[in-house]
This record gives C-alpha cells, structure tokens and sequence, in this order.
C-alpha cells in the first residue's frame, strides 16, 4: 500500500536531501586500535586533504545546499575548511565528537558528546546545529530525549519511514534515510573492513542503484537522502557520480532542501508522517 503523500509544495513534488559526512580519519580510529595505523589514518585524510574540495566544487557547480555532518573533533582539527563549508551556505550538523558508539554510552556520557560537539562546532562555525547523525553504531532509548534537551530539530539515523516524521518519543523531526543511497557501503576497503568480505563495487552499477532510488521517490513523492564521503566520492574516478545524480536532481521538480529547512517544514505544517 502506498502511503499518503504529506510534503506537497509549490517547492517540489519530491524531497531530496544531499549529505556529506566528513568523517576524516575518525571513522577509521573508531573501529579499533588496528585501525589507527598511519596507513589507515591517510584513507581519512584524503576526505579533507583532496576530496572535499572536488565534493565543495560540484556542489558550487551545481547550485546544491548540502547538509554536512561533521565530528565536534573535526572542526577542532580543520578548522579552516568547517569554516569554508558554512561560508559556501552548506548546513553544519553535528556527527559526534568522534565518532563515538552512542550505544555503548550511558545517558550522562552521550549528553557529554553531545555538549562538547555543540561547542566544538559553534566554535569554528559561529552557530549552534540543528541536525544531528549518529556516528559509529547505534543508539539508546535514551538518545531522542538528549537530542531534544541539547535543541537539535532533526535526525537523520533511522530507516523506519519514506517520509520526514516527529518521533514519537520527542520533538524531533526523523528525515528517514537509506544504506542504497550511501557511497561507504560500496566501496569502503581496509583492507580488513568489512572482516572477510573485501570489496569495490563498480561504479556505473551504482550510480544505477542511486538514479533508480531518486526514480522512485519522485514517483512517490517521497524523500530521496545521499549521503556520500569525500574520502570516497572525491577521488578523480568517483566524482562523476555526484555529478550525475546532482544534474539529475537539477532536472526534476524536486525540492532540494538542507535538513533544517526540511524539519522546519514539518514542525511547521504539524503533519509529520507518524
């Protein structure tokens, strides 16, 4: 059964959201001390050091507000281009401090993550983020109720919905998204990650799977969400894929929207899909 459509606008038919995660160094030293080698340091690095300046560049080309979803430490750590995000009018949204478990943290230890990202972010970008991402792993029951407390509008974790909804145990707009739509499952190598299983997908098979999700959200009306890394879309041979589904994007009558601009439409029509 389809379910009803609930974000109709003069805006668009459908909603895409483009997220970067600039997860550096910092998803890597989060799986394990074997992780924290040089080596597997410099496959974080390349995100800042060369990707994120392709990933800023077709955004700009496009005319795409991205959402970035970055650790408080990353900001502490580059500074200089968290500051260049925001200043190219992309949302900063928090990731964690780094890249934490939020499931192997008890409440009082999560509302710390939480304060010192906030601070850390504020800090380097002058304004406090709406949105937050759970990093590593999971989350608690408790988690909903630390990210009200702390002011966030939205998250973007889950994969319950096709459609932004308030959570029920918060007022927190969920923007749903999808493992499909994400560049790290595909082409993510360690060589140890994942444990037995060494893989790089091809690339026109996957930007199939991306164009046929952005097919189908349109069809629907519902929310198309990427989420991409500049350590893994930023390399010379990958970027074309940003490039195809943002010109995709381009030609639609889609709403492309910043995940604060999408909670404050739901909040504000008050019929968030439950």
């Amino acid at each position: 059964m389809r379910e009803q459509r609930k974000m109709k606008s003069e805006k668009g038919t459908a909603i895409a959201m483009i997220t970067v995660e600039l997860d550096n160094e910092y998803i890597w030293h989060s799986m394990g001390d074997s992780y924290r080698s040089p080596k597997n340091t410099s496959m974080g690095t390349y995100g800042t050091h060369r990707g994120l300046l392709r990933v800023l560049e077709t955004l700009k080309e496009y005319g795409i507000r991205a959402t970035f979803f970055i650790p408080g430490m990353a900001a502490e750590d580059y500074p200089q281009e968290v500051r260049e995000i925001a200043a190219q009018g992309h949302e900063v949204a928090l990731h964690g401090y780094a890249h934490e478990d939020f499931a192997g943290l008890a409440a009082e230890e999560q509302r710390k993550v939480l304060k010192k990202g906030i601070e850390a972010l504020e800090r380097v970008t002058g304004k406090r983020p709406a949105g937050f991402r759970l990093p590593e792993g999971d989350c608690t029951v408790e988690t909903a109720g630390l990210l009200e407390e702390e002011g966030f509008l939205y998250d973007n974790s889950f994969f319950d919905r096709d459609l932004p909804y308030v959570r029920p145990e918060a007022k927190l707009v969920e923007i749903p998204m999808r493992w499909e739509t994400q560049d790290f499952p595909y082409f993510a190598f360690g060589p140890s990650f994942p444990s037995g299983k060494s893989r790089i997908a091809v690339y026109d098979e996957v930007l199939d799977n991306w164009l046929w999700e952005l097919e189908a959200c349109c069809e629907e009306g519902y929310c198309f969400t990427l989420k991409v890394d500049p350590q893994i879309i930023g390399t010379p041979g990958r970027i074309f894929m940003l490039e195809r589904i943002l010109a995709e994007v381009n030609k639609r009558n889609i709403w492309c929207a910043t995940g604060r601009e999408i909670a404050e439409a739901v909040l504000a029509a008050g019929d968030g899909q439950k």
